[in-house]
């Protein structure tokens, strides 16, 4: 998923009037780090990334979305889980799964294999599919980031 994040620190350092020392203090990010992400030379902006960036600027998450991923689609599609045998539709009673990674999967088109990666491997989280993933549990958006990263 391509990023615009390069646009959105160039119009907020620009309307705030601020030079890049400033976003380096406000968001605990190098000035290196800063660089590469307003000159675009960062291909994946990963969520905890984003997450500093926008906060920095005071923003919410739904105003820097709407800037760094322009032609995201937060729109989920339906998640039916699998029919089942008789037995399998007994065994249902016992299950307390809910957000698993297969339903999530589903509701975001992001690749099973990938969210098993983000689960259960090191994986750097990009800020897209974070977005996604807080919709599908029903969180607003913001919520999550604010939960996991906020700390």
């Amino acid at each position: 998923m391509n990023h615009r994040i390069d646009n959105y620190i160039k119009e907020r350092v620009q309307k705030l009037g601020w030079e890049d020392k400033n976003l380096v203090e406000k968001s605990a990010l190098s000035k290196g780090q800063i660089s590469k992400l307003k000159n675009g030379h960062v291909e994946r902006l990963t969520a905890e990334v984003f997450y500093k960036i926008y906060k920095a600027f005071d923003d919410s998450c739904s105003k820097a979305t709407k800037v760094v991923y322009p032609d995201l689609n937060l729109k989920l599609d339906k998640y039916v889980p699998k029919a089942r045998n008789e037995f399998g539709k007994f065994m249902s009673q016992f299950e307390t799964v809910k957000n698993s990674p297969e339903e999530i999967a589903t509701k975001t088109r992001l690749d099973e294999n990938r969210l098993k990666d983000l689960y259960f491997r090191k994986a750097a989280l990009e800020a897209y599919e974070f977005l996604l993933i807080e919709k599908a549990v029903g969180k607003k958006q913001g919520e999550l980031f604010d939960e996991f990263f906020g700390k």
